[in-house]
């Protein structure tokens, strides 16, 4: 089903109603795994993601208990997939890079770049153990939605959800404003999640105000795309450091480093004006905004 609350039930039944398609269909990814295992922790990842940012939406009143428990069992199964999901985003940001930096002698450079990441990447995937993390993840997800469907998500009232959601906007607008003046990537990365869970709310939330909710939900993602892209260069140049493993010259790699830089650069450019669209209001306006459509619904 649409990822969306549908307004026809109680908030929390429609979190609860929600979650437990993202965990179906996590599972039903997950069973498949020996078909594509790079598109089952693509698509597994993105359940992870909107299973987290509905959990987000309890947290006024969830500090510790089942959900949180739940919620640990999801992040760890994320994790499970870390080392592969990173040694193939490597791989897709030489591509990029090539698609858009593709001079001749930098061109090269990264075409060397990317096969020893793409022998690495095929390593990770022939481990005999792998799939073994398929079946673990597919339990941590059982065993979460289990929790999921047997909690009173009647304790989760639009008043908390609302909360949650202006927690969370104030918070990515804090991080805004420290990316914008340190440049730190790492900082980059934490708005970045940020901005995604805002994406996820608006979107959840759409049926409120669809004519501002949906439009805010793509500049969100579109937000968080570029900081994934910023994110998934900082990586890329931290293992550049090692260019004996890459087999490459300390000279090769100052000047792929130059370029990671130059696109990075560019990214901040497009997220920083887009972020002052995104974080234009205030949180507390944005609160009022949600408890009038709630109102005028009512």
């Amino acid at each position: 089903m649409e990822f969306a609350f549908t307004g026809e039930a109680p908030i929390g039944s429609e979190c609860r109603r929600v979650l437990l398609d993202e965990f179906a269909g996590a599972q039903a990814r997950l069973a498949v795994f020996d078909e594509n295992p790079d598109l089952t922790v693509h698509e597994t990842r993105k359940h992870n993601k909107r299973i987290r940012g509905i959990f987000l939406l309890t947290r006024p009143i969830l500090e510790s208990g089942e959900i949180s428990r739940a919620n640990r069992l999801v992040r760890d199964a994320a994790r499970r997939f870390s080392d592969a999901r990173d040694a193939l985003v490597k791989q897709e940001t030489c591509d990029k890079l090539l698609d858009r930096y593709g001079r001749k002698r930098v061109g090269s450079l990264l075409a060397e770049v990317r096969e020893v990441l793409q022998q690495r990447h095929d390593a990770i995937l022939q481990d005999e153990a792998f799939p073994e993390e398929a079946k673990g993840a597919s339990l941590d997800f059982a065993e979460a939605g289990l929790l999921v469907e047997a909690w009173n998500w009647d304790q989760v009232t639009l008043e908390i959800v609302f909360s949650a959601v202006v927690s969370n906007y104030r918070l990515g607008l804090r991080h805004y404003e420290s990316s914008r003046a340190s440049r730190d990537p790492h900082e980059c990365h934490e708005w970045r999640k940020r901005a995604k869970y805002l994406s996820f709310h608006y979107q959840l939330l759409n049926f409120f105000d669809p004519g501002n909710l949906g439009p805010r939900a793509a500049l969100a993602e579109e937000l968080a795309s570029w900081l994934g892209e910023h994110h998934d260069i900082a990586v890329l140049e931290e293992t550049l450091a090692d260019h004996e493993g890459l087999g490459i010259s300390a000279k090769s790699v100052q000047t792929l480093i130059r370029l990671c830089e130059e696109r990075r650069r560019e990214l901040e450019q497009d997220a920083f004006e887009r972020g002052a669209v995104v974080y234009l209001d205030r949180p507390e306006s944005l609160h009022e905004r949600f408890a009038a459509s709630a109102a005028a619904l009512a």
